[in-house]
């Protein structure tokens, strides 16, 4: 006897000694079957447990849903190459879906960017979005008009708790920042002092970073640090970043730890190294600057945020809830990964 999902219209048309037409009618309860077929039908399909391939009938009758991708350029910034991987398989694996994917790649350290592509977007239409929402401003005023329009989004790297977003994927970003600070207290002594670096970020429309300075903060004064032993540096261009760690080392010679709140870590690295500072450095992601300083021993930590992950689980749930209305979960949290020098090997991205 054939599985539940082997059975097709013909064979069960076949069975009941009626079209193909009628079957469709009583599975999908459409048109105008007469009591007696529909009971003869309707008795076989519980005999074989008959359940329909939802995919299979959207293809079928030619249903594509169209999801718009708003992400930044990995060109730019090569973090954001990890969530293309992530984004590209996803799609792949959904392909049979017949799912159509306009992609739309904004400038991360340009709003404009950001706004421009988010009207293109809304200009041309689709059923779902897909949003890394870097900038909070430009991103609500988006997500605004996605919810005048009847558009559900998903997001992913960046939880902005005030939208009604359809689902979110990625770490708890304060509980992030504090665990860095946690590193970094385990390591160093109590009269040391605290540096966090920003890097080309503009923290007033930057949530994601607000968050992460936010739980570091606080972890620190929760343990008795004074805010006078945690300094802020603010670095718009990466070509400052010597001259100006080299002025607040001086100033304040009792730093020995350090937090980057980004990717960008590797620059600071590259000042540890050539001054040989003694310093403890945590910042995030295994990008190939990285991976190299890690491995030299001037970074001592990163924190992992799995950016391919992040993007392929938040896309897969949007699709969930296009294609097949599952009810999805409204937040998906990533655990915090510590890699080392010992064990980033075992890390493929």
């Amino acid at each position: 006897m054939k599985s539940k999902s082997n059975y097709t219209l013909k064979d069960i048309a076949e069975m009941a000694d009626v079209s193909r037409g009628t079957v469709d009618r009583v599975i999908h309860g459409r048109g105008v079957v007469s009591k007696g077929t529909y009971d003869k039908v309707k008795l076989i399909l519980d005999k074989i447990n008959y359940q329909p391939n939802l995919a299979a009938q959207s293809l079928r009758k030619g249903e594509l849903f169209k999801i718009a991708i708003l992400v930044p350029d990995g060109d730019f910034d090569v973090f954001w190459k990890k969530a293309m991987d992530g984004i590209e398989k996803a799609v792949k694996e959904l392909s049979f879906l017949g799912i159509n994917v306009s992609m739309h790649l904004f400038n991360s350290f340009k709003e404009v960017s950001f706004s421009y592509n988010a009207k293109q977007i809304l200009k041309e239409g689709c059923d779902g979005v897909l949003v890394a929402p870097v900038f909070y401003n430009e991103a609500n005023e988006f997500f605004e008009e996605c919810h005048k329009q009847g558009i559900p989004y998903a997001t992913f790297n960046t939880d902005i708790k005030e939208i009604n977003t359809l689902c979110h994927v990625g770490q708890d970003l304060v509980k992030s920042g504090e665990t860095a600070a946690s590193l970094l207290k385990k390591v160093l002594n109590e009269d040391d002092e605290y540096l966090i670096i920003h890097i080309d970020e503009d923290i007033t429309n930057a949530k994601h970073i607000q968050e992460k300075e936010k739980g570091f903060v606080h972890y620190l004064t929760e343990k008795g640090v004074f805010n006078d032993k945690i300094r802020i540096l603010k670095v718009e261009d990466p070509k400052l970043i010597e001259k100006k760690m080299v002025a607040i080392l001086d100033e304040f010679p009792k730093i020995k730890g350090v937090y980057v709140s980004t990717s960008k870590v590797h620059y600071v690295a590259d000042v540890i190294e050539a001054y040989s500072f003694n310093l403890v450095l945590i910042g995030y992601d295994l990008i190939d600057e990285n991976r190299k300083h890690l491995k030299k021993g001037n970074i001592e930590f990163l924190i992992y945020q799995n950016p391919g992950l992040q993007a392929s689980s938040a896309i897969t749930m949007l699709v969930d809830h296009l294609a097949f209305k599952k009810e999805v979960p409204k937040i998906k949290l990533l655990p915090i990964e510590i890699v080392i020098k010992e064990n980033y090997r075992d890390y493929t991205a």
